[in-house]
């Protein structure tokens, strides 16, 4: 499949679904640490999430990656009634990392990706260029060497002369 229909088949997607699709932005609720779904992961996890939570707080923006049913995502056989989004931090545009899977009640719905794209700025590339294109002349700066670091009366003969006839 080429990029094209990939490209295209997001923006149908957009006219056909109803509600949010994979690429939208989103930030994760105020109230998430104080969840059930939270407070019921081991300690490793709840690290994890705290660490999307302050790339979060730092302005890397959040992407849905998916919206899939919860079955699959717990130990239990029942099918479950709620709903999982998938979702990856983008740290820099195209390249995701750090995804996790939580309820869909803990997402809100930030922006569209097309938002996004044309409002976000990204803080590491207000560098100032002091590259240029025209030659500019080089001048030969003279080094100072400094005092030389002798001692005086100074034996300065190799350490193997004393072995050699």
């Amino acid at each position: 499949m080429s990029t094209f229909d990939t490209l295209f088949e997001q923006q149908i997607g957009r006219f056909v679904k109803s509600g949010p699709i994979a690429g939208d932005y989103i930030k994760l609720k105020n109230d998430i640490k104080s969840s059930d779904w939270y407070k019921s992961l081991g300690e490793a996890r709840q690290n994890y999430v705290n660490d999307i939570l302050t790339l979060s707080e730092q302005g890397k923006p959040l992407m849905l990656s998916t919206i899939k049913k919860g079955v699959y995502e717990t130990e239990s056989t029942d099918s479950q009634a709620w709903n999982v989004a998938d979702i990856v931090v983008e740290y820099a545009p195209g390249f995701y990392q750090q995804s996790l899977s939580l309820p869909v009640e803990l997402v809100e719905f930030d922006m569209t990706w097309e938002e996004a794209r044309g409002t976000q700025k990204d803080p590491t590339n207000d560098q100032e260029d002091h590259s240029t294109l025209k030659p500019e002349p080089v001048e030969d700066k003279v080094i100072d060497v400094g005092q030389q670091t002798t001692v005086p009366d100074g034996d300065y003969k190799l350490g193997t002369a004393n072995y050699m006839p």
